[in-house]
């Protein structure tokens, strides 16, 4: 007979009587009883498993057996409330706390019954852990059917969310790619085997390749990243941190490597968790060492993401718990007391690696006897490490192999023989990069060191204005010659490489072991104070060049992503040599950049900048605050608003109208402003600002807002016009990124006149320029309204399509809003398909991030039909109405009629007058129906607003239905007094 003892790492097969997606619920049996019973109600009522461990038969150790159904399960679903459990005689803490303990890497939902007045200590310090780990759902209730209700909407969200992919919607493989190795390794197929091989298991997620500099990490995890990325169904992405010294920034940096663009609120963690967490991906980081305070928040992404692996390089472990660390040696070196022949010298690693870089220095060259002790030679000097060989067989186009290593023993004692200690090899990697620096001519050591000063790489044009001396030509682009030629020494000795990125204009960088010693060079010449001014000089001149209302083409997508370390690096420079006035314009010029993804770093630098200088009215203080208003304008919209003012009132005192038009345009996004006179008023006036300086990008921005005023208040025409203008004047100047978002807001138009046609095909090019350029917000808006277009078409399997990539995509970057904007178009594909009971859950999950947000307009939604929590529940009503209830169903209509009418938009009081109308159909009171639905269609005609679809077979349904209720003269006699009904009057009656 088989034990009933399972080792520690095996887990019994237990088969539920499917292959459903399977729900594990935690709760101890002293209490909870009824909710319980509720949780599986409501599970199997979306046809899903419920798994309770102790349902089962028991031939396995009750621990063992909750494990293995644990294991099994898709999600977790915990029940608390005052009991902690039973702890066993072998446990240090209950089952109940064991199994969230083990329950990590699956999708969580957690629910607290309150009150609970006898809470036991030990449950509660489990809650409080729960919360401080943010990892999962967190709700309370106080009754069996209120838990019934939340868990059955929280799974129906979490299956459409997280269960996408799995139901055929390909995942956008936008990673960042590996660079492609420069040649085959070589001698390290001993270690790549072994890298490989621990990649591949399961138990290991924390792979740390160490070692010092120049021993060849990064190579290694690049040709290993091609290796086994086939057995990484999400591929492999590679994020290099060589330009990163704040470790607050890894994070940050990693999430934006993925186009990962965290909510206010959101963490680039939590981003990270959000996207990683279902993905079945290698991911290697790159020079870690200089940035270990960020291992932890590493492991904590690690932890929570169960098909993530990671390959890191750093010259020291992160010391995280789980972490396999692989020490790379250097190149094994020839026995000095018994050289083997030419043909197995030439074998021997260290040796060969020298060999094969003396040729690529001079082809022509050679291992032979009269060079051979002397190659021997250099290779023990040199530790065998790699990159010590590569910089000293690069001289070898110059001198021969004796001449070599006589400059070598003049420059540096001979290493002992023996053990090589990891403090010697990093001395040996200095001392060689130093030799190297020395058979510089002055010049050359001069321009190399001051190098040091680019964070990230630097172009051909920076190089010469930052660097260049007297010598070499004035400081500027006009003659980069002397540069050129300088450069070219660099790289053929390997002391600067070109960076392998796709841009227009070649890029430089040094490895990170080069750049340490350039620094230390440059801080012991006396220049760096001086090189810092110029560095800083060169960045705030890019900066100031940057307009505000536009992100400019020189400054979209790569060439900003490849400077963002340089600018960092000013902005941190300004700020320690207190130089407010050059960081504040910094900022300026980083407010586009943050807007298009990265807005907690721009929040938290730009708070920083502003507060060093509060009372400060220079030019650079109002461009900051334009910047910040602009970060803060998708999602906090009065604070925007506060900026923005702060910044007309100092442009208008240094009379700089431009700058003053821009400052404009963000209080017109204001959704507080809601006098349409005012915002014509302030569009007006940027408008002939721009024109008197023939700023042609600034005109056109002014009628995109406009578009979107039109929108906003339901004024087609104005939308249509403005909209025409601005989308040919975005053509005539080839801003791609303007005609993108054009377009999609005249697909808006046209949707809202019912012409479908013709948005599908104006979303359609706006999409596909989108993907094209990489233009993510505007991508992030077309998708869903694509989704809706196919739903109104008829084309559901489409429409489906297109809003689980849509979900996938909001999901992936982060963006709570969009996903709940994904989640109306669901809910309406749902009603169009007759599942009002889905279609309500969706709407609600709509609704939820909307209030938790307290998102109901701004610049994001500008372009939607009304205030999101508005249209919202307007929504929800007709579901419950198409359930029977009615009384709820004529709640949402109401409070979205009272947020509609606070926000002024027409379109959206016309729609939930039109929700009130059908309820007051389905009650009996026909008449009324009639009255409403008059007074809904004086409005649209008075605003230009045509009844389209989905409104309009709501509006015939509920026409039909009270005109067969009170007759065709009665109906048409309450349907004309409706139309006499000024808005004060139709409120009124709306609230009968």
């Amino acid at each position: 007979m088989a034990s009933s003892t399972l080792g520690p790492d095996e887990h019994p097969t237990i088969r539920t009587p499917d292959q459903r997606v399977r729900v594990f619920i935690s709760s101890t049996l002293e209490e909870l009883a009824p909710e319980r019973k509720a949780a599986r109600e409501a599970i199997a009522d979306l046809h899903l498993t419920p798994v309770f461990f102790e349902a089962g038969a028991r031939p396995y150790p009750p621990r063992e057996l909750y494990r293995a159904y644990l294991a099994q399960s898709d999600v977790f679903v915990g029940l608390y409330w005052q009991r902690y459990g039973w702890v066993a005689p072998s446990m240090e803490i209950s089952g109940l706390e064991d199994e969230y303990r083990l329950s990590g890497g699956k999708h969580r939902l957690i629910y607290i019954k309150s009150p609970a007045p006898d809470r036991d200590p030990g449950l509660d310090a489990l809650l409080d852990r729960i919360r401080a780990e943010d990892v999962a759902s967190y709700k309370e209730f106080n009754t069996p059917g209120e838990l019934r209700e939340l868990l059955a909407n929280d799974l129906a969200v979490l299956l459409t969310e997280r269960f996408t992919q799995a139901q055929g919607t390909p995942h956008p493989k936008t990673s960042p790619p590996v660079p492609v190795p420069r040649g085959p390794l070589v001698d390290r197929e001993q270690e790549r085997s072994r890298i490989k091989e621990l990649l591949l298991r399961e138990d290991v997620g924390l792979l740390t390749v160490t070692g010092p500099g120049g021993v060849g990490k990064t190579r290694v995890a690049e040709h290993v990243a091609g290796d086994v990325g086939a057995e990484f169904s999400d591929g492999v992405a590679f994020v290099p941190l060589s330009g990163l010294r704040d470790a607050h920034l890894v994070m940050p940096t990693i999430a934006q490597a993925f186009h990962l663009s965290p909510e206010p609120g959101q963490s680039a963690v939590e981003s990270l968790v959000q996207y990683l967490q279902h993905l079945r991906l290698l991911l290697v980081i790159d020079n870690f060492e200089h940035v270990l305070a960020a291992a932890r928040e590493v492991a904590q992404v690690l932890a929570v993401s169960p098909g993530l692996t990671i390959l890191a390089t750093s010259r020291e472990p992160l010391r995280v718990r789980g972490e396999h660390v692989e020490p790379m040696l250097p190149l094994a070196l020839p026995d000095p007391t018994h050289l083997p022949d030419l043909r197995w010298l030439g074998q021997v690693p260290a040796v060969a690696l020298f060999v094969e870089r003396a040729r690529e220095a001079r082809p022509a060259f050679a291992l032979t006897a009269q060079n051979a002790d002397a190659v021997d030679e250099i290779c023990h000097r040199l530790d065998g490490l790699p990159l010590a060989l590569e910089l000293t067989a690069a001289v070898l186009s110059v001198l021969t192999p004796d001449a070599l290593l006589t400059r070598l023993e003049q420059h540096l004692p001979l290493p002992a023989r023996g053990a090589r200690d990891l403090p010697e090899r990093h001395q040996t990697m200095r001392n060689t990069i130093a030799w190297s620096y020395d058979l510089l001519g002055s010049a050359e050591q001069r321009f190399f060191r001051r190098l040091a000063v680019f964070a990230g790489g630097f172009t051909l044009d920076a190089a010469q204005i930052v660097c260049a001396d007297a010598d070499m030509g004035p400081a500027g682009p006009a003659d980069d010659t002397a540069v050129l030629e300088r450069l070219a020494l660099l790289l053929d000795k390997s002391l600067v490489q070109v960076q392998p990125e796709a841009s227009a204009e070649p890029r430089f960088t040094m490895l990170e072991t080069i750049r340490e010693y350039a620094e230390e060079q440059l801080a012991a010449s006396g220049e760096e104070a001086d090189l810092r001014r110029r560095h800083l000089a060169y960045f705030l001149a890019k900066a100031d060049a940057v307009p505000l209302t536009h992100p400019p083409d020189q400054w979209k997508g790569m060439h900003i992503e490849q400077e963002r370390h340089n600018l960092r690096q000013a902005l941190d420079w300004a700020l320690e040599d207190e130089d407010p006035d050059s960081a504040l314009g910094l900022c300026g010029c980083l407010g586009w950049y943050w807007f298009l993804g990265n807005q907690d770093e721009g929040r938290r630098r730009l708070r920083q900048v502003l507060d060093v200088a509060p009372t400060s009215r220079i030019r650079h203080r109002a461009r900051a605050l334009i910047a910040y208003g602009l970060v803060l304008a998708w999602h906090q919209g009065d604070e925007s608003a506060r900026a923005a003012r702060e910044a007309l009132s100092i442009f208008e005192e240094i009379r700089d109208s431009p700058g003053a038009a821009a400052a404009k345009l963000l209080i017109v996004l204001d959704p507080n402003e809601q006098d349409e006179r005012s915002q014509e008023r302030l569009l007006v006036e940027a408008e002939s600002a721009f024109r008197a300086v023939d700023d042609r990008v600034g005109e056109a921005t002014v009628w995109q807002l406009r578009t979107e005023l039109g929108l906003h208040i339901g004024n087609l025409e104005l939308a249509s016009s403005a909209g025409t203008m601005a989308l040919n004047r975005f053509r005539e100047l080839g801003d791609i990124w303007g005609v993108a978002g054009m377009l999609g807001d005249l697909a808006e138009t046209a949707r809202r006149r019912g012409d479908y046609r013709a948005a599908l095909e104006m979303c359609e090019e706006s999409l596909a320029l989108a993907r094209t350029h990489g233009i993510r917000y505007v991508e992030q808006e077309e998708l869903p309204r694509l989704g809706d277009l196919f739903t109104l078409l008829g084309e559901f399997d489409r429409a489906a399509k297109l809003h689980g990539e849509s979900l996938d995509l909001a999901n992936r970057i982060g963006d709570r809003v969009g996903a709940a904007h994904v989640y109306e178009g669901m809910g309406l594909l749902a009603r169009r398909r007759g599942d009002p009971a889905l279609a309500a859950r969706y709407h609600r999950q709509a609704l939820t991030v909307y209030r938790e947000l307290g998102h109901r307009t701004g610049i994001r939604v500008r372009a939607l039909p009304g205030p999101v929590q508005a249209l919202s529940l307007s929504n929800l009503g007709y579901c419950y109405e198409m359930l029977g209830d009615l009384a709820e169903a004529e709640r949402c209509h109401r409070e979205a009629l009272a947020l509609a009418r606070e926000h002024g938009e027409a379109l959206s009081v016309v729609l939930c007058i039109d929700g009130l109308a059908s309820v007051a159909a389905a009650s009996g009171q026909a008449e009324r129906a009639a009255r409403l639905l008059g007074s809904a269609a004086a409005i649209r005609s008075r605003s230009g607003t045509p009844l389209v679809q989905p409104e309009r077979a709501d509006v015939e349904r509920v026409t039909a239905a009270a005109r067969r209720s009170l007759g065709g003269r009665a109906f048409d006699r309450a349907y004309r007094q409706g139309q006499t009904l000024d808005l004060e009057s139709t409120m009124k009656e709306a609230e009968l």
